[in-house]
């Protein structure tokens, strides 16, 4: 008998009363979006290793701050772009605490550069999930800093073009 791999890990809340709406079952996130994937295998991992007691996830601005809507964990909100530096503090704070920060494209690889740099740079004990989804997503698919050359956005109609808005950033070879 195959075993049964659709479910809801222990991690997430079983219904998502933050959000509001009509459906406290189902996520705000638009169709195509990797957010509830991604959720929901973090989601997983938290309980394979049990330590959902001792989470903080921090999501700063964008999509990623809904993700207190969804973690049955610590939840804080922080300013755009400063999840590398919270998240150094709670670590360096609370030792047995698992930091988890949750940033998108525009957040990291845009006005959190440095803090994401330096936070690797030191070796600072926090995991960081990279949505990159090469736009900011948001406030209407204006390019970011990891949109594709070629990539169409409302502020490059005719694709980026590196003449004119540089290369993208490719934060992986970067750290």
């Amino acid at each position: 008998m195959a075993e049964k791999i659709i479910g809801k890990p222990a991690a997430i809340y079983d219904e998502f009363s933050r959000k509001g709406g009509a459906a406290p079952t189902a996520t705000h996130y638009c169709p195509g979006c990797g957010h509830g994937i991604i959720h929901k295998l973090i989601g997983e991992a938290m309980d394979d290793l049990g330590i959902q007691d001792r989470s903080v996830m921090i999501s700063p601005v964008g999509c990623a701050v809904f993700a207190y809507y969804y973690f049955d964990c610590g939840n804080l909100q922080v300013a755009h772009g400063r999840a590398p530096a919270v998240g150094t503090g709670i670590s360096r704070a609370q030792d047995n605490a698992v930091v988890i920060s949750y940033q998108g494209d525009g957040d990291l690889a845009s006005i959190g550069l440095n803090e994401t740099m330096q936070a690797a740079n030191r070796g600072e004990k926090m995991a960081v999930f990279f949505v990159n989804n090469t736009v900011y997503g948001m406030t209407g698919g204006q390019m970011a800093p990891t949109t594709l050359i070629g990539e169409k956005t409302v502020t490059c109609p005719d694709g980026r073009d590196p003449r004119f808005a540089g290369y993208p950033l490719h934060m992986c070879e970067i750290l």
